[in-house]
Formats: C-alpha cells, structure tokens, sequence
C-alpha cells in the first residue's frame, strides 16, 4: 500500500490563487476520456431524478450531464467562484443535511485536501452514493496542486474507514500514450 504526501497544503491566500477560476476538463484528452467513463459509471447509480451534490465541481460537466440524461436534481459548488456554494469543500460539506444526496461527485478532489479521510467521513454522512475519482500511483510533486499521492489499495482502506463500500474499481490509464496520470475511478455504497 503507497499513500505519500507530496507537499504542505497551501494557504489559503495560495488556494484563491491556484482555484481563481474552475477547473476545465475540455483542456485535456484524458481528462475528457474519464469525465466521460465517470458520468457512464454515475448514471448506472442514480435513479431518475436523484439528487446529485458536487462540491468540488470545476465546469460541473458530471453532474450537468446527469441532469440531461437522468433528471438529476444538482447541488454544486467549488472552491472557485461562480456556484451558489463557494469555498473549499470542508466547509461546504456542512451545508449539507443526512442523506440529502443520493449521489456524491468526488471528482479529481481527495488528492488537493490537507485531510482527505476526515472529508469523505463527513461525506459518507450526506449521501447513499459515492462515486470518486483520483490519480493512481502519483509519487512526485510535479502539479503543484497536488498534496497527496496513493495507489488502489490506499484509496480503498480510505474510503471503507470512511464507511463507504467499494462496489466498482476501474483504473484508466494513460501513461502509455504519454499522458502524466493514470486515474482510479471508485463507485461506492
């Protein structure tokens, strides 16, 4: 089991800097390739119009394509500006009540958080679904943005501490064709 901290957690007047505006998956072939494997997987969770919370959204492009195809009802935020709930997700979490959603996005987030585990448990509380995606096998500190690094095995024992159970583990991965990241995408009840 790999779990490795790649750097200190930056400040916040780092954070309004590094997050001044939401991310874009459109900029990137892998990351389009794994919103696109992430939303498949996340529609085969959620029954028609759920409810489906992301707070660390970026262009929300998950949970807005779930909207289209299943009638989702969406709870976003971001760290960035421009959605009803703004600010980091440990705070924003608490806006939350029990088992308010049916479905949680945790999209390419646990590995920018100063402590993960304590997040997905308050997470666990607000949702019957989870669906999270994050890299696989990081041991670098080249994104800047990055705190924490882990492989499969680390990210299961996180998410069952956390009282989720894993039902699907896929892996993407693009190293291969030159790409920086492999991502583990994990469907959780």
């Amino acid at each position: 089991m790999m779990r490795q901290r790649l750097r200190p957690m930056p400040t916040a007047e780092d954070l309004a800097v590094l997050y001044a505006q939401p991310h874009q998956h459109e900029r990137w072939i892998d990351h389009k390739i794994r919103v696109d494997v992430t939303t498949t997987l996340a529609g085969r969770m959620l029954r028609d119009r759920g409810v489906v919370a992301d707070l660390s959204c970026g262009d929300a492009a998950i949970a807005r394509r779930l909207a289209r195809t299943h009638g989702a009802r969406l709870i976003l935020g971001d760290l960035a500006p421009g959605y009803e709930r703004t600010g980091p997700i440990e705070t924003t979490i608490h806006t939350l009540s029990r088992r308010q959603a049916d479905l949680f996005i945790c999209s390419e987030t646990i590995e920018h958080l100063d402590d993960p585990d304590a997040v997905l448990t308050v997470i666990r509380e607000k949702t019957d679904y989870l669906i999270l995606s994050t890299p696989d096998g990081e041991t670098d500190d080249r994104n800047p943005e990055h705190i924490w690094g882990w492989d499969a095995e680390a990210v299961e024992k996180i998410l069952r501490d956390a009282g989720f159970t894993p039902l699907i583990h896929n892996t993407l991965d693009f190293r291969p064709a030159g790409y920086q990241y492999a991502y583990q995408i994990w469907t959780c009840r």
